[in-house]
């Protein structure tokens, strides 16, 4: 026998050591998945509790500015009923008024006949303020035509402040909030 022969080291079995490196490798493939699971359901809580906030936010921010919408209509239809009242008042002293003189012309008008004479003279009188009373009947006229013109405007102007309300309300009630994670994985 030579020296070589006992020199040599047996043959070892590999296999034993690759399946060792093996299962290392695997346990920390396994341990670093589980810590990626916990940071990955950790952060998508954290985004869920911020969204959740925002919608919130947004819902009360909404309710807010509805009910400043509705106040702003109930103050506007109150302030357009009390311009509507003092007009009509306006309009009723004014049609009194003018009703007034008229009495006061019709009377003139009759004493002038009875008294013969001064008839003539009254009559070019009583027919200019005849024509002040058509004059001021025109213009209670041409107020009456402008307020109704005026309350047909705020009318429109109620109906579109309303059909814009609603519009808002439906646009909000269709479009649901969402959100989207994104980010990138790291390794």
């Amino acid at each position: 026998m030579s020296d070589e022969q006992f020199t040599r080291e047996p043959p070892r079995n590999r296999a034993r050591e690759v399946l060792i490196y093996f299962a290392v490798t695997v346990a920390a493939f396994g341990a670093g998945m589980l810590l990626e699971s916990q940071l990955a359901a950790h952060t998508a809580a954290s985004l869920k509790l911020a969204h959740e906030q925002q919608l919130k936010q947004a819902a009360d921010r909404a309710e807010r500015d509805k009910q400043t919408l509705t106040d702003t209509l109930a103050k506007e239809r109150e302030e357009h009923a009390k311009d509507i009242q003092a007009k009509d008042r306006h309009l009723a002293a004014f049609s009194g008024r003018a009703a007034g003189v008229r009495r006061s012309l019709e009377a003139g008008l009759s004493a002038a006949r009875s008294s013969g004479e001064a008839c003539t003279a009254r009559i070019a009188g009583i027919s200019e303020a005849i024509g002040g009373v058509f004059d001021s009947i025109g213009e209670v006229t041409g107020i009456a035509q402008d307020l109704g013109r005026e309350n047909q405007q705020l009318k429109e102007d109620n109906k579109s402040l309303s059909t814009k309300l609603a519009g808002w309300q439906k646009w909000n009630a269709e479009r649901p909030q969402r959100v989207t994670i994104v980010g990138e994985k790291s390794d």
